[in-house]
């Protein structure tokens, strides 16, 4: 069974995908923004995004800052990120997918309806929550300020409701947990 959840970025979707997993010896989580960190680590895509982006590489990493700098409010740069990255982050995602189909998958990632799993997915979930709670969170996680978090929100995705079998409110994390727990006793999750 295949579980997407996505949500802008702040908005708790590896929270909740983490509290699914803990209810359930079952269920796998894959976040694909680690996917991506992983990815961008690797030698031959360094090589190239640094040669595209005119970025320099220290102690053989890429500044991600330096590169969502470039690509979360430039849609062109963004699809040449993808376009060097994608390929390699959808064989990870696959392998995880094939190691694990006996398993209840979770694949959580901010651009997941853009991609084949939101398609193929059993169950979509979309998490929701105000801006300023998500960029209070996002904010602390990341280590980033408001401006680069407002940068980084004209990225996000549009999302349409009608898309998704849930839609998660995430403001309050003792009701946020009665929800998912919900969805969790009431759905084929739990079967």
């Amino acid at each position: 069974m295949l579980i997407t959840i996505t949500g802008a970025s702040g908005s708790g979707k590896s929270s909740i995908s983490e509290f699914l997993c803990s209810l359930d010896k079952n269920i796998v989580h894959l976040n694909i923004d680690t996917v991506g960190h992983k990815v961008l680590e690797m030698p031959e895509i360094r090589k190239v995004i640094s040669e595209r982006f005119n970025l320099n590489i220290k102690e053989d990493k890429i500044n991600r800052k330096e590169l969502g700098d470039l690509v979360f409010n430039n849609h062109q740069n963004m699809k040449q990120l993808s376009d060097i990255t994608w390929d390699v982050m959808e064989n990870i995602i696959d392998n995880f997918i094939e190691e694990n189909k006996n398993k209840i998958i979770i694949l959580d990632w901010i651009l997941i309806p853009k991609t084949k799993y939101f398609n193929i997915s059993n169950t979509n979930i979309l998490v929701q929550s105000d801006f300023n709670t998500r960029m209070k969170r996002a904010t602390q996680r990341d280590a980033i300020n408001e401006s680069a978090f407002k940068e980084r929100e004209q990225a996000t995705l549009d999302f349409t409701r009608n898309d998704f079998d849930y839609i998660i409110e995430n403001y309050d994390i003792k009701q946020t947990r009665k929800e998912v727990k919900k969805i969790y006793d009431e759905s084929i999750i739990s079967r």
